[in-house]
């Protein structure tokens, strides 16, 4: 038992959708055309040459116009875009027309119509003789062009002669005329037209020659596009997949076009202008010939008393004889020409009608008709109506509408027989009487919305987009109960891509345990709902899809007639139907966050802007990390953000975190729009990291619990994959670690003789101070360099990054390393550093740590630098500020009696005396003391002793000393050269003192300076 009793779920037959909605108007029966047909609003103008303005008619105006054609005014063409309906008009014009034993009606239609079939329609209503020698001609003439592939060889070959012979014009722009002649020249577009090369380009299936060889010889096929073919810029945007066997003339014309769109634009019009010449000498029938032929067959008429009605479905089948049927329809009868009258009815489309239409058929033009309406003008069409009378044609069926029509009987309303017609109309909505099961008029709207071009609508797009796939394949869906099914959604999706898109909702929709029932009820709600969130429909359409209602969902069947609001109309209602947590504190939003937004989009379309996709990342990011509680090892004072990012302590979110369909694979955390679980999280954090709290969050605590169960997923897949796993690395593991230490130490950083581990583990990674001063300790400073190395080979860093790769987590499989395992490492601190290396291949760390060893047992050098630098000042007999004091005293005194030597520089002296520091002076005596102890120091004290920071006192001591010494001995020179008084005796007593003193620590530091500067 179905909804519709012993009667199939589906009230048609599934092959009569063929049959009833073909793709073009002449392929079914004048009963299934009349049956279908819908009146469609047109726009009349008697204005030919506005494109604003007109009437609004329908197709009686059209039928009454043709009727009362004047001699004089004979053309009414049938204006509109592809599909609009302009081959539908024609053919409702050719059945309804009542024409008398005086009219010949020759029908051109669209398709299957070959240059041979166009002319021999012409002829058969000629009788002269000439006619019959035309009809000889045309039959020999496509004949012998009749292979196809020999057909685009010489059309290609004929397009490129006329273009050299005819191309050159002189009537533009002087720019204009100069392009002309360089691409019509032997080594411009005739170049380019006869090389092998670019000949597979110029002459594939799918171009230009080959698509119009294929019409004249064939027809328009219904693939075929409905304007006339032409070249364009794209055509001659060339390129092969090896230009250097192009000739060289073809290679740089093609170079030339491809680089410069406007003269690619020039040399398409050029090309176009040949189309026709080009056409009438391969096919051996022009324009000239069509135009004698209809002049031809209007005398006959004429004697006879006919006249002529022209219908054609598709002004450009005439595409290179064009010129000969316009010069033919344009001929008005005279006194001197006698021909019958004739009538023209042409669809065309309206680019081609405006801009390549002469101003002759203008002028013989009565009235345009358009199907296309302009945006300020209103017409009562209701596209529910013109599905309405095809989903009674396909219920019905063509045999019956044919029996029907042949006895000039009505067509039967198949719903009147239906056992369910009251109920189901109730539920799915209906057109005089006509139900629209199984759309409703939402669905309906939504489904046409979704292949609208433009927001217009297209009668071809809707018949062939939306009623035949539907009343075809879902036919047997729904007898299966299978329906809506993922085709339909498929087709119609983004027409509803802004209704129920909210992953929460369609939860609410689903049925535990059965996912195909749950994504049926989910596609029901949302095409043929209110739009207004989850809830149960009209029991009716529930019974008829076999999806059951939900208890606690509220029923609110779609207003008939009226389409659903968009997403922001919805947003107040959508929010008041969630169920967010009571909470005392704060209500919950009314709108979603622009995040939360962003993912419903991205799971309805896969649509995301980068900014919110890095936003959404670094989300999920922040919640991984902190559920992991990555240390950083210093307490979280952000040491590893701080520096390179090599040393970060966390995964990186970037390259870690995809979003992207084609990443998912790959990525260590894929978050797939596909799967709910997914979407739902993704969505849910987007809202808690707006709100600050999952009270204010709707339904947080379930998502919260959700949350914490995908996180923790997550984390687990980030620890498993970045954390190493094996520990058989170990004896390396503390070679390295001890061995940067070592490194650390040697150059001077001070953590690194720190007792604790953790400063040591500090240190192996820390900047070191900055090294000796080469100019003061050159061996040291040598020897420091080398645990650096140089940029191409930086010793240090490749240790530092071999030790992270084996105690750090890392960005995948030979990834970048991004977070310590400082536990494993503290250990690698404490342990011995006497271990050997494991037996596994090391590559260059062994020879580098080697090498660090080596270096470390070479201190001896550094000793005796030292030693060299340090003086003795035991016997200064103070601090150095003292006996500075005391020369100061006696320079100025010397100075205000005017016996001051001039060699003595005063600021200089003073200068160099405040430079030296408080602490210099027991530095280096500390330093002298463990120098004299060294054999006594261990190997940690020794290195510490030479690598400290101590040269700067020494330098210091020493560019005061230097200018001390010489102003004492000027000093002495000159009380030596005068007579003494007692004054003076009490200062070379003074002096003396001074001078036993200085000599002293001049002798014990002289080696500071050196002797030259101790001079």
């Amino acid at each position: 038992m179905s909804w519709r009793g012993d009667l199939p779920v589906a009230c048609w037959r599934a092959d009569e959708a063929s049959a009833i909605i073909p793709v073009e108007a002449e392929s079914t029966s004048d009963g299934v055309f009349l049956a279908t047909h819908t009146s469609i609003p047109i726009i009349r103008r008697d204005q030919v040459d506005s494109a604003v303005g007109g009437t609004v008619v329908d197709e009686q105006s059209l039928l009454r116009a043709v009727q009362e054609l004047p001699e004089d005014q004979p053309i009414i063409p049938i204006l509109g875009k592809s599909g609009t309906g302009k081959s539908h008009l024609v053919r409702w014009l050719r059945v309804n027309l009542k024409t008398t034993d005086k009219t010949r009606l020759i029908f051109v239609p669209k398709h299957r119509m070959s240059l041979r079939g166009i002319l021999e329609l012409i002829l058969q209503h000629a009788t002269s003789k000439r006619a019959e020698e035309l009809r000889a001609r045309v039959a020999t003439a496509v004949d012998a062009a009749s292979d196809e592939t020999e057909a685009r060889l010489r059309l290609r070959n004929a397009l490129a002669v006329l273009v050299e012979t005819r191309g050159a014009r002189k009537d533009g722009t002087p720019e204009e005329n100069e392009l002309r002649e360089y691409l019509a020249s032997p080594t411009g577009l005739p170049a380019l037209l006869g090389d092998p090369v670019f000949r597979n380009r110029l002459l594939a299936d799918d171009g230009l020659i080959a698509r119009l060889v294929r019409e004249k010889l064939s027809g328009k096929g219904t693939e075929d596009k409905e304007d006339a073919f032409g070249f364009s810029a794209t055509d001659l945007n060339l390129s092969v997949d090896d230009v250097s066997k192009a000739g060289a003339d073809a290679a740089s014309v093609a170079g030339v076009l491809t680089s410069d769109v406007s003269l690619r634009d020039l040399a398409a019009k050029m090309l176009n202008e040949q189309l026709g010449p080009a056409v009438s000498e391969v096919f051996g029938i022009g324009g000239d010939d069509l135009k004698q032929l209809l002049v031809e067959l209007r005398l006959d008429l004429r004697e006879q008393g006919l006249e002529l009605l022209l219908l054609i479905e598709d002004f450009s089948i005439f595409q290179g004889i064009q010129g000969g049927l316009i010069d033919a329809i344009t001929l008005i009868p005279t006194a001197d020409v006698a021909l019958c009258p004739m009538r023209v009815v042409m669809a065309v489309t309206t680019g081609y009608f405006v801009n390549q239409m002469p101003e002759t058929v203008y002028t013989r033009t009565y009235k345009v008709f358009d199907l296309e309406l302009p945006a300020d003008r209103k017409a009562t069409f209701d596209p529910t109506g013109f599905a309405a009378r095809y989903l009674n044609a396909v219920r019905v069926g063509s045999q019956i509408i044919d029996e029907n029509h042949h006895g000039r009987l009505p067509v039967p309303n198949h719903c009147s027989q239906c056992p369910v017609q009251e109920k189901c109309h109730r539920a799915f909505g209906q057109v005089n009487d006509i139900g629209l099961f199984p759309f409703s008029k939402t669905a309906l709207d939504l489904a046409i919305r979704s292949q609208s071009r433009d927001g217009g609508f297209v009668a071809r797009d809707v018949l062939t987009r939306v009623l035949r796939p539907v009343l075809h394949r879902d036919q047997i869906e729904l007898d299966e109960g299978r329906f809506p099914s993922a085709g339909f959604e498929n087709d119609f999706r983004a027409g509803a891509l802004d209704i129920l898109n909210n992953i929460e909702d369609q939860v609410r929709l689903g049925t535990p345990g059965d996912p195909e029932l749950s994504q049926r009820r989910v596609r029901m709600v949302r095409f043929w709902g209110s739009g207004n969130g989850p809830q149960n429909l009209d029991p009716t359409i529930h019974d008829a899809f076999g999806i059951p209602p939900l208890d606690g969902l509220d029923t609110a069947p779609a207003p008939l007639g009226q389409s659903p609001g968009r997403q922001e109309d919805r947003g107040q209602h959508n929010a008041e139907l969630a169920t967010p947590i009571p909470s005392a504190q704060s209500p919950a939003p009314t709108q979603e966050p622009h995040l939360v937004r962003a993912v419903d989009r991205w799971h309805t379309t896969g649509d995301l802007n980068q900014s919110d996709r890095n936003s959404l990342r670094n989300i999920v990011h922040a919640a991984v990390t902190a559920y992991l509680g990555f240390e950083d090892g210093y307490g979280g004072d952000g040491y590893w953000t701080s520096g390179k990012k090599e040393l970060s302590p966390s995964f990186d979110a970037t390259n870690s975190i995809a979003l992207d369909d084609n990443r998912l694979q790959k990525a260590l955390i894929p978050i797939d729009r596909t799967n709910d679980e997914d979407v739902r999280v993704l969505r849910a954090l987007a809202w808690v990291n707006e709100a600050g709290s999952w009270v204010t969050v709707p339904n947080g605590e379930l998502l919260q619990r959700l949350c914490v169960e995908k996180v923790r997923t997550w984390a687990a897949r980030v620890s498993v994959s970045l954390l190493p796993q094996e520990q058989r690395d170990e004896p390396e593991l503390v070679r390295l670690t001890h061995t940067l230490l070592t490194v650390s130490k040697a150059l001077g950083i001070s953590d690194a003789y720190k007792p604790d581990p953790l400063s040591r583990v500090k240190a192996i990674f820390a900047s070191p101070p900055k090294l000796a001063d080469a100019a003061v300790r050159p061996q040291l400073r040598r020897w420091q360099d080398r645990f650096i190395g140089t940029e191409q080979k930086p010793e240090r860093e490749l240790l530092q990054q071999r030790l992270l790769r084996m105690a750090s987590y890392s960005q995948g499989s030979g990834g970048k390393p991004l977070a310590l395992d400082l536990p494993r490492l503290l250990r690698a601190v404490r342990t011995n550093a006497n271990t050997t290396w494991s037996e596994q291949d090391t590559n260059f760390i062994t020879p580098l740590v080697d090498s660090v060893q080596i270096r470390i047992a070479m201190l001896e050098p550094l000793l005796k630098e030292a030693l060299d630098l340090m003086p003795n000042v035991g016997d200064l007999g103070g601090e150095i500020a003292e006996v500075a004091k005391a020369l100061n005293t006696v320079v100025t005194e010397r100075s205000h009696v005017g016996d001051l030597p001039a060699s003595i520089d005063v600021p200089a002296l003073t200068g160099a005396a405040k430079a030296v520091k408080p602490g210099d002076l027991k530095k280096v005596e500390g330093i002298s003391e463990r120098l004299r102890t060294w054999d006594a120091l261990t190997a940690d004290e020794r290195l510490h002793l030479v690598t400290s920071d101590w040269e700067g006192s020494a330098v210091r001591i020493r560019n005061w000393l230097n200018p001390t010494l010489a102003a004492v001995a000027a000093l002495e020179q000159k009380l030596k050269a005068g007579s003494a008084s007692e004054a003076q005796r009490e200062h070379v007593e003074a002096l003396n003192r001074l001078v036993a003193g200085l000599k002293t620590l001049s002798r014990e530091i002289a080696n500071v300076t050196g002797p030259e500067e101790t001079a």
